[in-house]
């Protein structure tokens, strides 16, 4: 509030300075003498019509500017929860899938990879859903940590996750893949305090040649079902890329 009344203060002062300046110059040129209640006027009508006048804008002018910044951040607050997972701060499965046909557009190449957290359900059972969302959000932030900047994830399913590797190999995508699968090997998860419970995720993986998105999807869900089959924490990547049709 202070800050409204300086800058009201200081638009007065300047329309006492104006006022007196062109009130002395109409009365010189008249040849009429610039007395103390002249220049007592020209001070105290400034104040009281001025800084109130001046006072009231500037403050409804910082309403509308605090009013005009909370819209804008609501916009955005509803733009992300419309694109984006409200628990783990992913890309929902629309969004996810949309900037993937994107960024497919604009590359040639890329890889799709499938991941499961491994005996979730064992530990919704056993500790409790909310204990289960906090092992969600410790793997989100695994993947996050694991991709480059431009790689797309999403949380696509309960505990599926996917995630789209533009411009990117097989031999790339697999290190990936495997730097994702060991970064979630290391979380430090304490359903009970001072028992550490293990988090492991299966990873279908496969290299994109231009064919349609649901195609990758079956044959990366193909490549986890094996790694499941196999003992889970592991990788599964497609033998090889199948040819766009």
């Amino acid at each position: 509030m202070w800050k409204i009344a300086f800058k009201a203060s200081l638009v007065t002062i300047a329309i006492i300075l104006v006022t007196q300046v062109v009130s002395f110059s109409i009365r010189h040129s008249a040849g009429q003498s610039f007395t103390a209640f002249v220049f007592a006027m020209n001070s105290i009508l400034p104040v009281m019509t001025a800084f109130p006048a001046a006072f009231l804008i500037f403050w409804q002018n910082e309403k509308l500017s605090r009013a005009l910044a909370e819209l804008s951040e609501a916009h955005i607050k509803l733009k992300a929860r419309a694109t984006h997972d409200h628990m783990t701060g992913l890309l929902n499965r629309e969004a996810f899938f949309e900037k993937s046909k994107q960024a497919r557009r604009k590359c040639d190449s890329g890889a799709l990879l499938v991941i499961d957290a491994d005996n979730f359900k064992s530990i919704n059972d056993t500790f409790g859903h909310l204990v289960g969302d906090e092992a969600l959000k410790l793997i989100s932030k695994a993947l996050r940590a694991a991709i480059r900047e431009n790689d797309l994830v999403g949380r696509v399913g309960g505990e599926e996750f996917c995630v789209f590797l533009p411009t990117t190999n097989q031999d790339e995508a697999a290190a990936i893949a495997e730097r994702i699968r060991v970064e979630v090997e290391r979380l430090a998860f304490y359903p009970v305090e001072g028992r550490p419970h293990r988090l492991t995720v299966s990873i279908g993986a496969v290299a994109s040649a231009g064919q349609p998105t649901s195609q990758l999807m079956r044959l990366a869900d193909r490549c986890l079902y094996e790694a499941k089959e196999q003992g889970r924490n592991r990788v599964v990547f497609a033998r090889s890329a199948i040819p766009a049709v």
